[in-house]
């Protein structure tokens, strides 16, 4: 469904660290740069494209949330995220991402897939919906 992985420390000293981590994709990719108390997302993928299935995004910088529901359930779920750390959201997943502190991101896919697979519930319709 939802996994957040710390990223594996590859070696550190004065000058900062150094992180790794495997990826099978290629292409582009974006980098966000969220202000604390913002959020992306709102929406859900339903696996048109191959790199939404599953989407994997990596937090950088700072903290963040992940409020996230299983269509067809009724609770969202809230799974706190410490930088540097890999997300990775499975298919027909509801999902916000909420800055707790300003953070960085790097999304493991273009704008194109965001557009070819991405169904928008804000919030507020969302909550509706899991009362009804």
């Amino acid at each position: 469904m939802v996994t957040v992985t710390p990223l594996e420390l590859l070696g550190q000293d004065e000058r900062g660290a150094n992180y790794i981590w495997s990826s099978d994709r290629t292409g582009d990719f974006m980098m966000c740069i969220r202000k604390a108390g913002s959020s992306s997302g709102q929406h859900y993928h339903e696996g048109k494209s191959a790199y939404k299935n599953p989407e994997i995004l990596f937090v950088m910088t700072g903290q963040a949330e992940l409020h996230w529901c299983p269509l067809g359930e009724k609770e969202i779920r809230v799974t706190p995220i410490t930088a540097p750390a890999k997300v990775v959201v499975a298919i027909n997943i509801w999902h916000q991402l909420v800055a707790v502190t300003d953070c960085a991101l790097i999304e493991m896919n273009s704008i194109a897939d965001v557009q070819q697979d991405s169904v928008r519930i804000w919030r507020e319709e969302f909550e509706r919906m899991l009362k009804a």
